[in-house]
This record gives structure tokens, C-alpha cells and sequence, in this order.
């Protein structure tokens, strides 16, 4: 028998190495087969300090054709004639640059440009990535939020200004609480969110305190939120995706930034290490950065009103927390490599209900090539992370543990057919081992185990129809963008094959944008805790079980399906609004057996779920102002077979409000300075922010009954003598109550001075909470008391840049 099995292992093994080559030839062989005779004029675009220029303007003069940037500053000008060529560069903010080139038949023209700052700072010009206002007719804006590292340091913040922060505002996100809540994103569970650090899954991207995640904001250069229908190249979780990118470390002379405030200090430095040429792109470059918390040390002192309300022994907010995240860069200016790491900590001491203690720490690398002999544009990564948790409570006789830890990395490939259209193929692969140790109240152990392998191959087309007025060579308008895709994701340890087809079209009208957004979604990862969990400090990881009872379909994985409707409309100038339409179909979800009692039944059970909703976001933004608004309506359930309820994230209305005034110049306050400034921002800026939310659904109390424990001797427990201790009896209708309305009001206040145009001193403000509104976090029916969110809370700080 275990010869047998051993064979039938090896034959899997097989036939997974079988399929993956397969992939990989034909990865390979594609470039070969849509291969041109025209020319290829193609390159990359980096500013002073050797970051990518995205949406750089690349024109052929004599052709009147070109292309824009990418988010990686690569342009690419396809079916260019043979001949030489004045190519002219632009970017608002930036000098203009020309370069001759020479394109022969059936090869490839690759370029690295440098564009410098421009030494004329115009006031009413805002270097965006993006036109304010205006309809983005290339690229989809349903169903994803790009954020910037400026859009995030506009929100009113409780310490530094913090992605977890900003991303609370975002349309389809919910936040439970500011103490151990979570954020889900259009109906989906944490578990659900995949996030990508430069390629790199990271299992916990956010701190038990909600306020914080584990990215500093100044090596930030992008973040993709991917809400609902992401494209094929995303895969392995069944409702959204984060991608966080950071910067490339400045080539040109050291820099960084120093911040102090009552929750952390931290420490960002980057520069260069080694370049030949400073008027050239390329070189080699190193960042750094380090954070850490003492907000249990300070919030005794600072803020003493704060009282802890889940345990009297503890004194203000138990949360300590530190990270550290580091990056060499390497590029020739078409090429580049990275090598980085991260490294945080997290810990918890409430004492009752639990203490938590959770660290992780990854590496990886990830390169670009854009080899001479080639049409196509090769990416590549590898990367290995591992996250470990325990919890302990008062209330359990054991503590709980769990741990995930794996490697993950793929290839992808990119060929541009013409400036707008297209093609990318991708393969991908992953490895992870998870373990989880827990024993119930009724004494019964849970101990599980397990390795996975998992690879998937995708395939994206890009085609956008064009129309071109004939009275004017140069101008071509963008009618119809149509992204279709397929990922085949394959899980070895289910020996299951997932077809999962995705489809993005755009059409645009006259100052009017309609989107629509299908595809089919799957994962192997479920989480070891209950959605009946009000308060997860506890982060619990597991694979898929093999078998279960009440299985909907004939493979364990979690899936789903998603439909995503949507249409924007440019008002006015500055000022856009979109609507947007979602619908998430969970066909199979994993879920805790909440009825449990025996041994030998399950562990998990199945269900399905559905959660559907409607947003509007408005948008205005000008150098001197800054406006979001958001509303949402949604509605969640899930269905076990048994009974149909809403789960504790079930949020119906939700508004956000921001806004930020900005005013002032502070490089005109230095007469001695010359050329270019090194710092642009304002002298003044002022934000705030108000959230508005409806109640989230809980299981209302019935009674309370005397719960004897058998976990240590069975069946010789001496009962009669025994003191046991407060059992719930819950209602039966789960969910079926509903706590109050949310509502929160902060703001936040900033000055800046600059010195020399070497150092930026600012000095931050903010107000949290301000009207001091006593949100009901939950009840704690054991001691039969209101567990409230933070109450007012002033914060400042100071944050030295050079």
C-alpha cells in the first residue's frame, strides 16, 4: 500500500513537471510566432532620480505615431517603417527631450531616456500620473483604485500617514474596528485578499491595531487595489488583490526622512551605491526603511483618558509593533534587477479576551529585460515569505498556533503590438506549507498539517479600437478597449485543473465611459478562524481539506464568479464621478462547523455566499484641492444549507468624505536657492475626513447556562463538584441583531519649512475622533459590558526630510 501510494505521488509529480514545461515552450515560443517585419522602437524613461516616468508622452515626429509610458516608464512603438526618426519626449513638469534613432526591418530600436525636472516650477500644474478629471481611454478605472504615496499622505492620520488608513475610503471596503478589526473588501473575508510587496505574496499586511499596515508610505510608488473581476494575470484568491510597488532608491545623492509622533519613530534612507555616468539612466541604489511602535508605553502617559475596556489590569493600548523593509536596485537603464527583504513584528498583550503575538519576514528578487535581439519584454520574480501567530486566551486550556510560510515567483511576458494593443502570457508557481494547532472549548483537538504546489499559466489580449480623423494625422481617439484572458491555475495537492476565463471592456462616449467586468475565480487558502469572530487579533491559515461532507462541487477549493458594471462621467474640468455596480457569487465557500459537539464530525463545512452592491465616488482634485467622496450600498449573506444569515462585516450604507486644502510654496521662502527646488510641496495643507456607516449584524443573547469542562478527564470529570464555568446560549436566528450607526469625524493640519533646499522640517497635526462619538465596537456578553472603538484622540509629530 504505501508502495503504491508513493507510486501514485511520483506519477502526479510528473505530470505537474510535464505541464509546466509545456508552458514554459510555449511562453517561449510566441515572440517567434507573432513576430514583425517592421521595425520596434522601444524604451524606458526614468526621472533624476532614477525612478520610472509613467505616462510620458513618446512621439515620432515624421510619423506622427507614438505611445505613452507604462506604471514601469516602458514605451513601445511597433510597425514603424525603416528610416531615421527625431523621437520627442514630454512629460508636464519635465524638460523636453529629443533623440535621433535609426529603425531597420524586423529589429527592435531600444532607447533609456532621462528626463530632467524642469527648472520653471509652474503653481498651477500638479505632476499627476493621470489627468485630473479626465476619462483614462486606454486603461480600465472600474473595479480598481490606483493609489499614490501623495494621495495617502492627504488623509488626516493617526501617527504617520498609513496605507491601512487610506484604504478604509475606498469604495466596496469595510473596517470592523480600529482594535483587532478587519478590512473586507466588496464581501469577501481577509483570507480572500491576496497582496502582492514588488511580486512577493505577504500573507499579513496589516498590524492588529487596524490604523497601520506594514508599508512605509515613502518607499511606496503604487498600489493596485483590485476590488472585484481582476485580470488573469492575478490569481489564487476569490475576491480581490492588492499589488504594492515600491520605488526605485534615489541614483543621485542621499536622501531620506526622519519622523517622530507619540505612536513610532521611523527611519527612511536611500541613495546611491555605484554610478558611472549621472547624466545617463541607469546605476545601482539601496533603501532602507524602519519603523516601531511604543504606543503600550506611550498611550498610558498621552493619552490617559483612553481606558482599556477589555481588560482593568492593562493600562491604555496594548499594540507594539515594528518594521523593517530593505531593497538593492540594480539597471542599465533598459535592464534592472532587485533584491529586497522585509521583516515585522506584531504583539499584543490584552491579557482577557487574548494575547496575540505574530512575526513574518520575506526575501526576493525580481528583473526586467528588454533584450536588443528581442520584440518582447521579459519580467521575472522569486521571492519566499513566512508568517507564524499565537494566541492564548483565559478561556482556552491550550494556546493556538498557526504558521504559513512558502515561495512563489513566475515569468511573464510582454509583447506590444502597436502603442496600444497588447499581448501578455504569464506562468507562475508557488510552494507553501501550513500548520494550525487549536483545541475547542468542549476539549477536542484540532491539528492539521499540510504541503501545496500550486502553478498557473495565463493569457491576456489588449485590443483597442481606434478612430483616426483624417484632417489631422496625429489625432486618434480610443472608441473600444477589450481585455480578454484566461488563467488555468492547477492545484497538485487537489489534482484539480481551474479554467478561469476573464473579460474587461470599456467603451467610450463623448465625456462618458461605460465598463464591464466579468471572470470565474478559485483558491486553496481558508482561515482558522469563524466568521462569527467579532475581534480577529488571531491571523489562522490552512490549506483546503481533502474531504467534506456537504461538498457543492466535486474539488474542496473555494470559487467564485464576479460580474462588474460601471460608467464614469467627466463633469467638469478637475471633477469626475463613476458609478459602479458589483455581484460576487461564492459557489463554494470553507467555513468552520459552528455546531460541532462530537469527535467524529467535521471540522468544516460548505457554503455558499452572495454579496452584491452598488457605489458612487466623485472626484475633484486641483494643486490647491483635494475632494473624495464615496457612498455605498451592499449586501452580504452566506447560506450553509441550514440557515441563511449575514456575516459580521455585512455593513449596508457606508460614506466616506475627504478632503484636503493646500496653499503655499515653500522652496520661494529660500532666495538662495537656484535651479531646481528638491522640495515641491505646500507651506499649508489642511485634511479631513468623516465616515458614516450603518451597524454590523451580530447573534443576539438568549441566556447564559453553567458549562462543565471534560477536556482533562473525560468521562471521570466529577461534575457535581466541579465548578464550570458561563456558558451563552445564542439565538437562533444567527446575526439577526444589529449594532448602531458608525460615524467618525478627524482632521489634521500641516506645516513645512524648507532650509537650503537640502531639509524639509514638518510639523503635523491631526485630530481623530474629534467630537469624541462612542462607537460600539461589540458587547462582551461574559461580562455583560460595551466594548467601544477609539475615543478622541490628538496626535502630533514632526518628519525631517533631506
Amino acid at each position: 500500500m504505501h508502495l503504491g501510494l508513493a507510486g501514485i505521488e511520483r506519477k502526479r509529480m510528473k505530470h505537474a513537471v510535464n505541464y509546466l514545461r509545456f508552458l514554459l515552450l510555449l511562453l517561449l515560443l510566441i515572440p517567434g510566432i507573432l513576430s514583425a517585419q517592421t521595425g520596434i522602437v522601444r524604451g524606458t524613461i526614468v526621472d533624476d532620480e532614477g525612478e520610472t516616468v509613467i505616462g510620458a508622452s513618446v512621439v515620432i515626429l515624421e510619423l506622427k505615431i507614438g505611445a505613452n509610458t507604462n506604471a514601469d516608464g516602458i514605451f513601445s512603438i511597433a510597425k514603424v517603417p525603416a528610416g531615421t526618426y527625431t523621437i520627442r519626449t514630454t512629460f508636464i513638469g519635465m524638460d523636453t527631450i529629443t533623440e535621433q534613432v535609426n529603425v531597420e526591418k524586423g529589429k527592435t530600436v531600444s532607447l533609456a531616456l532621462k528626463m530632467g525636472t524642469s527648472s520653471t516650477i509652474i503653481g498651477d500644474v500638479i505632476i499627476e500620473d493621470e489627468k485630473l478629471g479626465k476619462i483614462n481611454k486606454q486603461d480600465f478605472d472600474i473595479g480598481i483604485t490606483k493609489i499614490s504615496a501623495r494621495q495617502i499622505n492627504l488623509m488626516p492620520s493617526l501617527g504617520a500617514p498609513d496605507l491601512a488608513q487610506y484604504l478604509q475610503v475606498l469604495p466596496g471596503v469595510v473596517f470592523t474596528g480600529d482594535q483587532g478589526g478587519q478590512l473586507y473588501i466588496r464581501g469577501g473575508t481577509p483570507i480572500m485578499n491576496m497582496t502582492y510587496l514588488d511580486g512577493m505574496i505577504v500573507y499579513s499586511p496589516f498590524h492588529s491595531i487596524g490604523l497601520f499596515s506594514i508599508f512605509d508610505t515613502d518607499y511606496i510608488r503604487s498600489v493596485d487595489v483590485y476590488s472585484a473581476s481582476f485580470p488573469a494575470e492575478y490569481g489564487g484568491r476569490v475576491s480581490s488583490v492588492m499589488d504594492v510597488r515600491t520605488k526605485t532608491p534615489d541614483l543621485n545623492r542621499i536622501a531620506g526622512k526622519v519622523n517622530i509622533n507619540p505612536i513610532s519613530t521611523g527611519l527612511l534612507i536611500e541613495g546611491p551605491i555605484y554610478r558611472k555616468d549621472p547624466t545617463k539612466p541607469g546605476g545601482s541604489g539601496f533603501l532602507f526603511s524602519a519603523r516601531r511602535s511604543y504606543l503600550d508605553k506611550s498611550s498610558p502617559l498621552v493619552y490617559p483618558w483612553v481606558k482599556n475596556e477589555l481588560s482593568d489590569s492593562v493600562k491604555g493600548l496594548p499594540y507594539n509593533f515594528s518594521d523593517i523593509y530593505g531593497k538593492i536596485h540594480f539597471s542599465d537603464g533598459l535592464n534592472s534587477a532587485a533584491f529586497f527583504g522585509f521583516y515585522n513584528t506584531d504583539n499584543i498583550k490584552y491579557e482577557f479576551p487574548a494575547n496575540v503575538k505574530w512575526n513574518q519576514f520575506g526575501a526576493g528578487a525580481q528583473f526586467r529585460l528588454l533584450p536588443n535581439s528581442s520584440n518582447v519584454i521579459f519580467n521575472g520574480n522569486f521571492a519566499f515569505s513566512r508568517f507564524k501567530s499565537g494566541l492564548s486566551t483565559v478561556s482556552e486550556a491550550f494556546p493556538r498556533e498557526s504558521s504559513i510560510g512558502g515561495f512563489n515567483g513566475g515569468l511573464r511576458l510582454t509583447y506590444i503590438l502597436n502603442s496600444v494593443n497588447d499581448l501578455n502570457v504569464g506562468l507562475t508557481f508557488l510552494g507553501f506549507n501550513t500548520k494550525y494547532a487549536f483545541t475547542n472549548s468542549y476539549g477536542l483537538i484540532t491539528d492539521l498539517e499540510s504541503n501545496n504546489t500550486e502553478a498557473a499559466f495565463d493569457i491576456g489580449y489588449r485590443k483597442v479600437f481606434q478612430r483616426v480623423d483624417n484632417a489631422k494625422a496625429d489625432s486618434v481617439e480610443n472608441l473600444v478597449v477589450f481585455e480578454p484572458g484566461i488563467r488555468i491555475h492547477y492545484y497538485n495537492d487537489h489534482q484539480y485543473l481551474s479554467p478561469e476565463p476573464r473579460v474587461r471592456l470599456k467603451v467610450n462616449l463623448n465625456r462618458i465611459a461605460l465598463t464591464a467586468a466579468a471572470g470565474l475565480f478559485s483558491q486553496n487558502l481558508i482561515a482558522a478562524n469563524s466568521d462569527r469572530d467579532v475581534v480577529n487579533l488571531f491571523n489562522g491559515y490552512l490549506s483546503a481539506p481533502q474531504y467534506v461532507p456537504n461538498a457543492i462541487k466535486d474539488h474542496t477549493l473555494q470559487t467564485s464568479a464576479h460580474l462588474l458594471l460601471g460608467g464614469e462621467v467627466e463633469l467638469a474640468d478637475n471633477l469626475s464621478t463613476r458609478i459602479e455596480g458589483w455581484y460576487k457569487d461564492f459557489t463554494q465557500l470553507t467555513n468552520t462547523n459552528r455546531d460541532k459537539v462530537f469527535p467524529d464530525e467535521p471540522d468544516f463545512i460548505y457554503e455558499r455566499g452572495k454579496a452584491q452592491g452598488l457605489d458612487f465616488i466623485t472626484r475633484y482634485e486641483t494643486r490647491d484641492w483635494y475632494i473624495y467622496a464615496t457612498y455605498g450600498l451592499a449586501k452580504v449573506t452566506r447560506d450553509d444549507g441550514i440557515r441563511k444569515y449575514p456575516p459580521v462585516f455585512d455593513r449596508r450604507h457606508n460614506v466616506n468624505f475627504v478632503l484636503s486644502w493646500s496653499r503655499g510654496e515653500i522652496y520661494k521662502e529660500d532666495a538662495k536657492i537656484e535651479g531646481k527646488p528638491n522640495f515641491t510641496e505646500r507651506k499649508w495643507e489642511f485634511g479631513l475626513r468623516f465616515n458614516l456607516g450603518s451597524g454590523f449584524p451580530f447573534t443576539q443573547t438568549q441566556g447564559f447556562f453553567e458549562k462543565i469542562q471534560f477536556n482533562q478527564n473525560g468521562a471521570q470529570t466529577d461534575y457535581l463538584n466541579q465548578n464550570g464555568t458561563l456558558g451563552v446560549l445564542y439565538a437562533e436566528e444567527v446575526n439577526g441583531g444589529r449594532l448602531p450607526y458608525y460615524h467618525r469625524l478627524d482632521l489634521s493640519a500641516k506645516r513645512r519649512w524648507q532650509f537650503a533646499n537640502r531639509f524639509m522640517l514638518e510639523a503635523n497635526f491631526a485630530l481623530i475622533n474629534l467630537y469624541n462619538r462612542a462607537n460600539v465596537f461589540y458587547f462582551d456578553r461574559i461580562r455583560f459590558a460595551v466594548i467601544h472603538q477609539l475615543p478622541i484622540l490628538p496626535s502630533t509629530g514632526l518628519t525631517l526630510k533631506f
